[in-house]
């Protein structure tokens, strides 16, 4: 029995193929070691990249049965050389590198600086609580779901700088908003070209804005495949053994 993780789009993707070829699986959306009825023989994590490290935990727990865990990871993007992009590897460090932007600009400009954020809400009450808060407007992109926009009214943000919109966006609706909204920082996450990194970067850059980028790590644990067709030949290799 497989294991699938994720609702994002690759995740139905998959799905759908895997029910085509007549192989059980289940989706839970919460992961317990009773999540199934009985132990999986494979898992494939489809889940959106900012659930990484949230499996990181699962990844082990297949390790020690030997259970192999196979992880859909995007590619990194080709990001251009630009000294208006500020990449970090994690979270502290864009906090850390938005204080420092920010006090900046601040200072510079004599206005609230606008952060145009598209990382999603996890983190965000990080932000919202930082020493640089008040210096700035944040613009929050999230998901048309009722639960993350009270999420971010919960946090104090406005309506008004709500964003609630299913991408990836192109370019062109990248940059109509950045510039709508009056953005000074895009603090944005590498989740590949389908995830819109490479559109929202060109948009930024073509405004002059400066960009906080989080950038990947790389998981020892598991395998990895990098789009859902080698995905699926890997499972299609594993049950005809």
């Amino acid at each position: 029995m497989i294991l699938l993780l994720g609702e994002t789009a690759a995740a139905r993707e998959i799905a759908a193929c895997l029910e085509n070829r007549g192989l059980a699986f289940e989706r839970p959306l919460i992961w317990t070691e009773k999540a199934s009825l009985q132990t999986p023989s494979v898992i494939l994590d489809a889940s959106h990249p900012t659930c990484s490290g949230k499996f990181a935990s699962l990844r082990l727990w297949c390790e020690q049965r030997e259970i192999p865990y196979l992880r859909l990871e995007r590619p990194e993007t080709k990001i251009p050389a630009s000294a208006l992009i500020y990449p970090v590897y994690h979270w502290e460090e864009a906090l850390l590198r938005l204080k420092q932007r920010v006090f900046s600009l601040y200072q510079e400009k004599e206005r609230l600086v606008t952060i145009f954020v598209t990382t999603g809400t996890h983190q965000l009450e990080s932000i919202v609580r930082s020493s640089f808060a008040r210096s700035t407007r944040l613009v929050v992109r999230v998901l048309p779901e009722g639960r993350l926009v009270q999420k971010c009214k919960d946090m104090g943000i406005g309506s008004r700088d709500i964003i609630a919109m299913q991408g990836p966006f192109s370019k062109e609706i990248n940059r109509a908003l950045f510039k709508f909204y009056g953005a000074d920082i895009l603090l944005t996450r590498d989740s590949g070209q389908d995830g819109g990194t490479d559109t929202k970067i060109s948009a930024a850059l073509e405004l002059g804005l400066e960009i906080v980028l989080v950038k990947k790590t790389k998981d020892s644990i598991g395998l990895t495949a990098y789009n859902v067709k080698e995905l699926l030949n890997w499972v299609d290799g594993y049950f005809a053994t």
